[in-house]
């Protein structure tokens, strides 16, 4: 139970960084690209879940991995399916 009050402690502090950072004006987020990302929300449950409460570096590792991958290939194809923003 401390770990999942300690991960969505961190979510919700990190997201009210981002958005007060962006209501001063000093973060320009477009969100069309952000939520764009939606559906890794869900392969992170599924690896929350597959792995539960053991003491791994495995979920967070994999959770890194594939989202840098993601915005890799979000990036080098954005171009070529005509998505420029």
């Amino acid at each position: 139970m401390k770990n999942q009050n300690f991960t969505a402690g961190l979510l919700l502090s990190i997201l009210g960084v981002v958005l007060l950072l962006r209501n001063f004006d000093l973060l320009n987020i477009n969100w069309n690209v952000v939520l764009k990302f939606w559906p890794l929300l869900l392969i992170y449950l599924g690896l929350a879940t597959l792995y539960g409460n053991k003491k791994t570096w495995v979920v967070p590792i994999a959770m890194l991995f594939i989202t840098l991958v993601s915005i890799v290939l979000y990036w080098l194809f954005k171009e070529s399916a005509g998505l420029i923003v």
